[in-house]
């Protein structure tokens, strides 16, 4: 049996629209052709930091300038284990996922990389979050996080 250790980083990234707080999630085809809500993210690179991985594949995967992506706080280190039925080998896969509250500070729509497998995006309000299918479940995080959305 093959196995694999992957480090990846992803952003909870949130937008302050009048007194609502919104967060940017990206509609994706996942591995079974399903449609599912998830979080930019992606692999931490050789020599790379994990924060350094967020802000870089959260501007890569939504089209949004990096200038305008500041890391409010480290949320947490998530690990888990799965097969990953779409490589050669179906390798076991153990990952650690370093969370980060990220605040968007401008304006400028995102844009979806449908090589990558999105389709679309969407500014959810946090209070509506309950009505949609996410991956990981990050409601209970954002209600442990809300005093850092400033």
């Amino acid at each position: 049996m093959v196995k694999k250790y992957e480090k990846s980083s992803w952003g909870i990234v949130y937008r302050r629209k009048g007194d609502k707080i919104e967060i940017l999630l990206l509609k994706w085809i996942n591995s079974k052709n399903k449609e599912e809500f998830v979080l930019p993210k992606w692999k931490i690179e050789d020599g790379e930091v994990a924060k350094d991985t967020a802000i870089r594949e959260i501007s890569e995967e939504t089209g949004l300038s990096s200038e305008y992506l500041e890391i409010i706080k480290f949320i947490t280190k998530i690990s888990y284990t799965f097969t990953a039925w779409y490589l050669k080998e179906n390798p076991i896969v153990n990952k650690d996922v370093y969370l980060f509250l990220v605040k968007y500070t401008w304006w400028e729509y995102p844009s979806v990389r449908e090589e990558e497998r999105f389709v679309d995006y969407k500014w959810a309000d946090i209070s509506n979050l309950d009505k949609l299918k996410l991956r990981p479940d990050i409601i209970s995080i954002i209600a442990k996080n809300k005093p850092y959305f400033i």
